[in-house]
């Protein structure tokens, strides 16, 4: 006859501000050749480098993620090109919370300065992760006990233990867009609460069991 064991899942659910805020700027851009395009973008980029080099100290990263420039077909005609239309990306990440209603309201002021965010998330060596796979061990430890309890033994031996990746959960993201670069920032102010995130910790674990009576 086999040892008697149970198996149990333990699970956990942490909630802690964010550590972070992405925003993606994109910079528009149109004209009727793409040599235009190009130029209008590389003045908004020029323009858009100023605004995070104000911001750098609340700025932990920035990268351009992608450019693209295309023409504009007519639409009754899919060979004919009336113009031409370009993009440019660049992912923002703050950890000053402070700056991010002025660095968007900064970006609104770009000349076709779109900015899509935040998104909320929290670093991966944040505490917070550890914390919810203890509290899910202790919890699968605790489920455990009470069911030996309930067959009047006692959990012995650890013989197996798996998780699942953790999740957390962010804040929908809010989008601003600005075409022609109005001084927005005199006419608005953005009320940015970060969003809490959510940290989960599951856990399976076995155990086996001691002194334990069916009878």
């Amino acid at each position: 006859m086999s040892a008697p064991m149970v198996t149990v899942r333990g699970e956990a659910e942490l909630e802690v501000p964010p550590d972070l805020a992405e925003l993606r700027i994109t910079l528009h851009g149109s004209g009727a050749e793409a040599k235009s395009v190009y130029a209008e973008l590389s003045r908004s980029g020029a323009g858009l480098t100023e605004v995070l080099d104000r911001y750098a100290a609340a700025i932990e990263e920035r990268a351009t993620v992608g450019a693209h420039v295309g023409p504009v077909f007519h639409r009754r005609s899919q060979t004919k090109i009336t113009g031409y239309r370009g993009s440019q990306h660049t992912r923002v990440v703050v950890h000053d919370f402070e700056a991010l209603s002025p660095l968007l309201l900064a970006v609104a002021e770009l000349p076709n300065g779109q900015a899509d965010g935040p998104t909320w998330s929290l670093r991966r060596d944040n505490p917070v992760f550890r914390e919810a796979r203890l509290a899910a061990i202790d919890d699968a430890r605790s489920r455990a006990a009470d069911y030996a309890a309930g067959f009047g033994g006692r959990i012995a031996e650890l013989l197996e233990i798996s998780d699942l990746e953790e999740g957390f959960g962010g804040a929908r993201p809010m989008a601003m867009y600005a075409r022609g670069g109005g001084p927005v920032s005199d006419e608005i102010e953005l009320d940015l609460e970060p969003q809490p995130q959510r940290v989960s910790g599951r856990i399976t674990v076995r155990f086996g069991l001691a002194a334990v009576s069916v009878g």
